[in-house]
């Protein structure tokens, strides 16, 4: 009698589900539309294996003229997949303060993010840790990197670096950052007005983050300040200490289409961007101006458009980056 042949073993991505989300806790938000994660595995050899699904009338994600998912939001819904990969498979317990210092992303191709105007965007997004640094129960350093797989096809690739640390540990690292600012800081400055949607290539002013700026740059480049609207439900989803990164990088990302749209190296402000990378050592506070200056945008590989930014506050360099722009990609 001949043994029934054995089924093979369900590839890792066969068994994600999107039928719902995954717990806010472990994706770092408080509100259950915010999670963007719907499902995770891990593999045998260590990778993790997450589902994500974009919805189609997120107030922030779904501002847009144009019938083309936002690169950024696929890049949130890595970010929030980082969490839930450390948190679920990985060990790092859930609630422990962590910064994510380094977030990488590059897009190889715009055709996976076509909206066909009637389903969700969804994709798989695998993550593999390179690094590892574990010092402790409590303390962990972790280099991730990873890919999303939209309709079988590589919509990103991506790097990020996440420091978890004992809640003293944070403390004490938050006392040291404000004791480097002004002993006696300047009055609180009130919240500047916002650029209009159109030039940051938005439909809804909540979404502008940004204002123009006649602050100096010793550089010679281009200063913003941030409008910080701490009632946005997506950028301030819960309670921070600090000015959050995600509201950072897109402001990085509205400064350098503004830039580049005013000098000519683009005909709209709507742009794809195709690849971001930032790198922060120090936080935003709160009430005090926080600026981002912006380079002078240059054509790089493929047709590109980059634009060096960073974040300043107090005279001091808090973080930089990178923004890369898709010319002819605002239809």
């Amino acid at each position: 009698m001949t043994a029934p042949i054995a089924e093979p073993p369900a590839r890792p991505v066969e068994s994600l589900s999107f039928e719902q989300s995954v717990p806010c806790s472990i994706a770092h938000r408080r509100a259950i539309g915010e999670v963007f994660v719907t499902d995770s595995v891990q593999a045998e050899d260590g990778d993790v294996f997450l589902a994500i699904q974009l919805p189609r009338a997120h107030s922030l994600w779904f501002d847009r003229t144009v019938a083309r998912h936002d690169t950024f939001s696929v890049a949130e819904a890595a970010r929030q997949g980082s969490f839930v990969a450390i948190h679920r498979h990985l060990g790092v317990a859930v609630g422990l303060p962590f910064t994510l210092q380094r977030f990488a992303f590059d897009v190889p191709d715009l055709a996976p993010y076509a909206d066909d105007g009637a389903t969700p965007l969804e994709g798989v997004l695998r993550y593999r840790v390179a690094d590892q640094n574990k010092r402790g129960s409590d303390f962990s350093e972790l280099t991730l990197r990873g890919e999303v797989s939209i309709g079988g096809a590589t919509a990103m690739t991506l790097t990020a670096d996440v420091v978890f640390m004992p809640a003293e540990d944070y403390e004490a690292l938050r006392a040291f950052q404000l004791s480097r600012k002004p002993a006696t800081p300047p009055e609180a400055v009130p919240t500047p007005e916002p650029l209009s949607p159109a030039q940051v290539g938005r439909l809804d002013r909540r979404n502008v983050v940004i204002a123009d700026s006649d602050s100096p740059d010793e550089d010679g480049r281009t200063r913003f300040a941030y409008a910080v609207d701490r009632t946005h439900p997506s950028f301030f989803d819960h309670d921070y200490d600090h000015v959050p990164g995600p509201f950072i990088v897109e402001g990085f990302r509205q400064a350098a289409a503004v830039t580049a749209h005013r000098s000519g190296a683009l005909d709209s402000p709507e742009a794809a961007v195709v690849a971001c990378s930032t790198h922060f050592t120090g936080f935003g506070e709160f009430g005090s101006l926080l600026e981002c200056a912006v380079s002078e945008p240059v054509r790089v590989a493929g047709g590109r458009i980059a634009v060096d930014v960073g974040l300043y506050q107090f005279g001091k360099h808090l973080a930089g980056g990178r923004v890369e722009l898709a010319a002819g990609t605002a239809s």
